[in-house]
């Protein structure tokens, strides 16, 4: 009798712990000390970059089949960010020019930008932690680009204002649904695969 008592204390000791922790989620600790306490401290610093301006354009676009006396369907022409973070009194503004859909030079081997008519998004969407009013679209879309008529793929035409923001506004915005439709004229030669360069810029 005397050789099974303990080893019953034990297991109920063991129990009683295990039941412990499940309950209480806490570690029990079994006797007494001293209480102490320790300290510490964190240094935080932080630097600004200097500052920027940006702006990324969207990837390369496919147009509807192109039909000979007819214009596309309008035509996404993809997602833009741009940033200004420069902190100074210049108003941003951001633009889109473009050069001519190019085959090569000749009667219905290339569709000049003055047949492009660009829709703009009404709506720039600014990012949560930018500061000021935010960029806003000015009055005037659609646009038919204009400018002094060529025949060559490396002329752009006049740029069309898409958005501009206040001397007080700093961050970045992004406009997502900018549009082109293409009027196609009748000549234009069947088979043909033409080119052209949308250029974005942001000044600021």
């Amino acid at each position: 009798m005397d050789r099974e008592s303990p080893n019953r204390i034990a297991r109920r000791r063991s129990l009683r712990l295990v039941t412990g922790i499940a309950v209480s989620g806490a570690i029990i600790v079994f006797g007494s000390g001293p209480v102490a306490a320790a300290s510490g401290t964190q240094v935080v610093t932080g630097a600004t970059l200097a500052g920027i301006l940006s702006i990324t354009a969207p990837g390369a676009l496919t147009l509807p089949t192109l039909v000979a006396g007819s214009s596309t369907a309008a035509t996404n022409l993809g997602s833009l960010t741009w940033t200004d973070t420069m902190n100074d009194a210049v108003v941003s503004s951001v633009t889109l020019a473009a050069t001519n859909l190019w085959h090569a030079a000749g009667a219905g081997l290339y569709i000049p930008w003055a047949d492009f008519t660009i829709t703009v998004d009404p709506t720039t969407t600014p990012n949560v932690n930018n500061s000021g009013t935010n960029a806003v679209v000015p009055a005037g879309s659609p646009y038919v680009l204009t400018g002094a008529p060529t025949t060559d793929f490396a002329t752009y035409s006049n740029p069309i204002t898409l958005a501009t923001a206040s001397a007080t506004s700093e961050g970045s915005w992004t406009q997502a649904a900018n549009q082109i439709s293409v009027a196609v004229p009748g000549n234009t030669t069947p088979g043909t695969t033409f080119a052209a360069t949308i250029q974005y810029t942001v000044t600021g």
